[in-house]
């Protein structure tokens, strides 16, 4: 009974160093000063590293035609120019360098401010 205990614990303990750990963690996301409906930019503090960056506007009526559109890197922060003005909430997504997906579910608000930070727990995607 007692090794059977073990090789489960011992097992459990394998399974969750496969899991990627950037799940149920916090993210922080700040919008960099100069953002607005026609240029967004976020800088995102968050424990891994990140290769890439994709944003989804919720409430958009082209969100399902679109689906996630990709960030481009402005130095420390995330940038994104669209076609047409943005349409709030925002859920972000991260992909780090494994290839992990995460995403902060509508972590940007209806009513977001320039120099705000926005906080969420990331989901695997």
């Amino acid at each position: 009974m007692a090794s059977r205990l073990f090789a489960l614990s011992a097992s459990l303990a394998l399974l969750s160093l496969l899991i990627p750990s950037a799940y149920g963690k916090p993210a922080s996301f700040h919008v960099e000063e100069g953002s607005n409906n026609i240029y967004f930019a976020v800088t995102i503090m968050y424990d891994g590293v990140i290769s890439a960056v994709s944003l989804m506007q919720t409430d958009s009526p082209y969100s399902r035609e679109n689906g996630w559109q990709p960030l481009t890197r402005n130095f420390e922060a995330w940038r994104f120019d669209p076609q047409d003005p943005t349409m709030p909430p925002f859920s972000i997504q991260i992909t780090d360098n494994q290839n992990n997906k995460f995403v902060a579910k509508d972590v940007i608000p209806p009513n977001w401010k320039p120099n705000t930070v926005y906080t969420a727990n990331l989901v695997q995607a």
